[in-house]
Parts: structure tokens; sequence; C-alpha cells
């Protein structure tokens, strides 16, 4: 039975009157192309190349909501939007595609979905032609507006190449592609996401045949392929019926929670039915019922379901951002839930359930603290290392690796220096800290544990497991952790000040700016790289060292060159402050953001910690971002403004 009909149920039945807004049957049909009659709209004012433009789209769309946006456009001679959807394809990147739903190259849609979907398809040809032919490729999709037609059509792409397709059947998590790719020894997978992205987007994440998203040089690969194969190829009508197409969730869940118990579930089974309640919310997304099914294997109490926020919505209805990083507000409803259950954890989902967030309400004052994706880090990677370290007293600790990402906190290695085992550090993106991890694994390391900062989490284990962010997993093993340390009476918070207490103070800040230009960001890193010429303190602090990933340069380093890839065109600045201190400005793939991620750390107190912390911070923006000279909105602002809208 499907795991969206049986948690349909339990909420109507035990939790009262719930009504699905996930849309029924989809009403969407794939074309034959070939047979469309030719669309032209003639308008005098726009420009030839944008008529040009205008008539190439609609000879090529066949859906009608597309061709209505697309020809009102035309008929109101809207040069702007006609220009902003029509004048550029969307960015293809290591992240797969992100955007606004909508008409045009510019956008997602059907087209763009299907030429991407035909140049992956080529690219797999050339590239690992034998395991595509005999393995095919892993399609998944979330709860998201046109997410199940998006997956159906790229599967008929493929089908129309004669290639096998394992096409979930359901909304699943997007971990649950990446391990059907690794399970089902596929040559590549989709998943159709937006992860945490507004309503109005969607996108297409890639995954290689190792399991990982892609790296360079399959992104450039990718990108060529898809800008050879813009014409339309003919497709079946119906992919669920091809002999080609199977579904992978009964072999995936399996395998998926057989490895969950096995290799992360660490107290006795008898003890964890004893848990405190937790509260769950899946943010309108896929999350509810795998992660019901997480706990169920460790064999902890079901988790309290949000019911405002428990099945999946498109439309995201309860909140302004379906992002658990965004702040309180977003975990307002669990935190409503716990207090009418007398609940003292919330755990939470991003809409496609691979990050995971955490809350705990203070015993004293009752109020709730949101922990952050460096804390969630640290706290995982002890519960694991201590775990490992119990059953395998005899063994070398160096054997044992953990990743973060460049821009994560390094208490992490810290922690590494002071147990003995192995730290490697990435650029940002599990793209990265799986690729690694792999590496490593195969050079004879046991990989426990990933994470970067914005609340992503891998648990890298055996060979075979997901290598990629795991939120489903994320919030079984954090649970259980939370369950061991209150049966000894100690909360996740006081255990949090513990490890600062052993592995030192490490204060972190983090936040963006936000621009409807990418060009203003790109200005940002052109001033302060400034031919060479880089800021030489920050409030009053020394910047004794800079990494910058356009030239490769790491003053740091003995040879001066940085030990992470770098390319070309890279917006990601690092700076050292005072030899200790690190600041990182990077441009988001997959938002138009300008991010920074300050850490600042003291070995002993954490108020000198914290007082410097927040002069750095007040610093970013009048003395390196300045967002007024350069049309850069805060966070803060951002907030405020999509609240109004």
């Amino acid at each position: 039975m499907a795991m969206q009909a049986q948690i349909s149920q339990q909420l109507t039945c035990g939790l009262g009157r719930l009504k699905s807004p996930v849309p029924q049957a989809s009403s969407y049909c794939i074309k034959q192309h070939g047979h469309k009659p030719r669309l032209s709209f003639s308008v005098a004012a726009l420009t030839p190349s944008l008529q040009q433009r205008c008539d190439e789209w609609l000879a090529l769309d066949t859906d009608s909501s597309t061709i209505s946006e697309a020809s009102q456009a035309i008929d109101t001679e809207n040069e702007a939007l006609l220009q902003d959807c029509l004048g550029q394809r969307l960015a293809f990147g290591t992240a797969g595609l992100r955007g606004i739903m909508g008409f045009g190259f510019n956008r997602m849609n059907q087209v763009v979905v299907q030429q991407t979907t035909q140049g992956f398809c080529k690219y797999l040809q050339e590239q690992a032609g034998p395991k595509l032919a005999t393995q095919g490729v892993a399609i998944g999709y979330d709860g998201r507006h046109h997410s199940k037609e998006f997956a159906h059509l790229a599967a008929a792409v493929f089908v129309s190449q004669n290639v096998r397709v394992h096409l979930f059947s359901e909304v699943v998590p997007t971990p649950f592609v990446a391990g059907a790719v690794t399970y089902k020894g596929c040559a590549g997978g989709i998943m159709i996401t937006a992860s945490h992205n507004p309503k109005q987007y969607n996108g297409y994440k890639v995954y290689w045949g190792n399991g990982c998203q892609i790296i360079p040089p399959h992104d450039v690969g990718i990108a060529a392929a898809i800008d050879a194969q813009t014409e339309l190829w003919d497709l079946p009508s119906d992919v669920t019926s091809s002999e080609l197409v199977k579904d992978p969730l009964h072999l995936v869940t399996q395998r998926y929670y057989y490895a969950l118990q096995q290799d992360l579930s660490f107290r006795p089974r008898q003890d964890n039915p004893k848990a405190a309640p937790v509260v769950y919310t899946p943010l309108h997304g896929v999350g509810l019922p795998w992660v019901q099914k997480a706990f169920t294997s460790f064999n902890l109490p079901p988790p309290i379901p949000v019911v405002e926020q428990a099945l999946p919505n498109p439309d995201f209805p309860t909140l302004t951002f379906p992002n658990p990083e965004e702040g309180p507000g977003v975990l307002d409803l669990a935190f409503a839930t716990a207090k009418a259950h007398g609940a003292k954890l919330v755990l939470a989902n991003d809409p496609d359930a691979d990050r995971f967030a955490a809350a705990e309400q203070d015993p004293t004052t009752g109020a709730w603290r949101i922990f952050s994706g460096n804390e969630i880090g640290i706290l995982l990677a002890h519960w694991l290392w201590c775990c490992w370290r119990r059953d395998h007293m005899d063994d070398d600790p160096a054997c044992v690796v953990m990743l973060a990402s460049a821009v994560s906190s390094k208490m992490l290695q810290a922690m590494a220096q002071e147990e003995r085992f192995k730290f490697d550090e990435t650029l940002t993106g599990f793209k990265w800290l799986g690729h690694r991890g792999l590496e490593l694994q195969q050079a004879g390391f046991t990989p426990l544990f990933a994470f970067e900062e914005a609340i992503g989490f891998m648990f890298a284990g055996p060979p075979g497991s997901i290598k990629d962010k795991d939120g489903v997993a994320a919030a079984a093993v954090f649970a259980e952790m939370a369950a061991d340390l209150n049966q000894w009476g100690i909360t996740v918070a006081q255990h949090l000040e513990s490890l600062r207490d052993l592995y030192g103070y490490f204060e972190t800040r983090s936040s963006y700016f936000t621009s409807d230009r990418p060009a203003d960001i790109r200005a940002v890193f052109e001033r302060l790289r400034h031919e060479g010429n880089y800021p030489k303190a920050m409030a009053g602090v020394e910047i004794t060292a800079v990494r910058d990933l356009d030239s490769g340069l790491d003053t740091a380093q003995a040879e001066g060159r940085s030990r992470l890839p770098w390319q070309k065109g890279d917006l990601m600045l690092t700076f050292t402050l005072d030899n200790v201190h690190t600041l990182t400005l990077r441009a988001s793939g997959t938002e138009p953001k300008l991010k920074y991620y300050l850490e600042v750390s003291d070995e002993d107190d954490a108020a000198t910690a914290m007082n410097l912390a927040d002069k750095l911070e007040a610093a970013i923006a009048t003395e390196l971002v300045l967002p007024e000279k350069h049309g850069l909105i805060p966070k803060q602002n951002n907030l405020i403004r999509a609240e109004i809208e």
C-alpha cells in the first residue's frame, strides 16, 4: 500500500479530518512533437531577435498553460518579461537546474525539462553507454507543482531511447533517488525537486552512476549536450505502461531501512520505546511517512506530526519560506503542537526531506532553542564517534574519517585532533562531500559522517550507503541520541555545552544578502579583489590570509595555492582573521544570494568568542559587502518584504 495513502488514513482517523491538497491523477499528457501547428505572433514593438525567440518558443511548446502565459506577454508587449523568460537558457550546473516555473527557456517547464533530459541522455550514452544500456536510470519527484509530470516526461525521454527507467510511483525524499542509483547500479539519476525554495520554483537534480551528485567536468559536458539537443524528440504517450519502466520503491525502502537499523541505531532496542515524545514536521513536504518508518526501525515511539503541515502541499500555505533555516516563524506550529502534547523536542525536514533541523525547549525558561546546522553537525558527529569507539575499542581511530565543507564549523576539526581520527574538508555542497567520502572509502578509510552548516548531514557508513545528505536518517539518529541523553537527565543543549568545554568555543554567524541581478553580487567580489589588493583588516582585526577560488590563491599555504578545487569565475572568498577566525563570502549556486559564514573561536571563553563574532558580523555589511552601494538586500529585509507581498 502506498505510504501516502497510509498517512492520509492515519491523519483522518487519528487526528481529525484533514484533506490532502496534493493534486490527484495528473492531467498532464506527453505529446508527440512534430505534429503541432506552428504558432507565431508578430508584434511591431518587439526587437527582431526577441520576436525570433518568441517564435522559437511557440514552435516547441505544447503545454496550454505556458502557451497562454507566453501569448499574454506577447499581446501586452511585456518586453521585460519576454526578455527575462526567453533571452537566455536556464543555466545547468553541478546543482542541475532550479528556477521559477513558467514559459520560456529561462524557466522550469516541459520544454526545458525535455531538452535537459535529452542532453543528459546523450551524455550518458557517450560517457557510460554500456552501464546505461544494462542498468538504466533512476527518477524520483517531490510534491511540488508539476514535479510528477516533469519526472514522467524525463522518463519518457529515456524510454524513447530504449533505456530502462526506475521510476518511483509516488513522492519520495531526495536521498531515495541517490539510494536507487546505488542499489540498482544505475548509470545516473534524476530528482525533480526545488528543495526548500518558495512555491513558484521547481528543479532538476542529477546524480552520476556512483550515487553522488555530479561534479565538473560532467556539468559542462551535460550543458553542452543539452545545447546540442534542443529539437524535441517524439516521445511515448504513456511511460507507466512501458516494459522498460519499473518502480524501485519496494527495493529502495527495504534496503534503506535495513541499513538504517543495522548501521545507525546504537541503543538497546528495549530502551528506545521509553523515549520522551518528539514532534515532527515535514513543512508540507514528503517526509512524514518515511520518518515515521525510520522511527519504527529504531524502535522509537512514533513522532507526533504537526497536522497542519503533515501532507505534501505544493502551495506551502502556512509558510512564507518552506525552509527550517529561515528562523523561528517556520517552526511556530511545531512549537504549538509540542506544547499541546508536552513534548520538549521538535524535529523538521525541508520539503524534499534531505535537510534536517531540530529545536529543544529549555526546561527552566520554557524558551525554544533552534540548533544551527553546525551545532547539529557536532552533536551527531560526537554521537557517531562515541558509538563507533564503543564497538571498536581495539581499532586505530586514524582509520576513521569525518568531513565538513569549507564554510562549516572547524569544531569538527578540533574534535578530530583531540580524538585522533582524520578530518577532511571539501568545497561547499554534498556533491563534493559525497565524492570525497567515496574516494576516502576506496583508499581504506571508514567514513562515518559528513555535514554542512546548511542543515545537511550524510551518514557515510559502509560501502553501498547513500552518498548525499539525508534528512530522514538524521531525524532518527538525532532522536535516538536525544533519548540517550534524556535517560541520564541531560538535555541536548547541556550536552552541546559540554562539547564546547571539551573541544573549544566556536561562535558562528551566517546569513545572506539577495539581489535580482547576479551582476550586483559579482560586483561585490570584483571590488574586494581589486586586482589582488584584498582588504587588510576588518573591524580592526587583521586579515592574515586570503583564499580566492577565482584565481586559486591561498596565502595560508606555503606554496600560496588553494588545496581545494577552483576555477575562474568562482565567487568564493575566505578571509582568515588574526590567524584563527574565518569569514567566507560566496554566491549561492541555486539562489540569487550572497552568503556569508563567520566563525570565531576561543579555547577558554565563550563570551570572548561571542563578543568578537558580533563585532565582526556587523562589519561584514559596513566594511566588506556594502549592500546599499551594490543594491543588495539583507536577509531580515527579505523576510519582511516576502511577508508583505
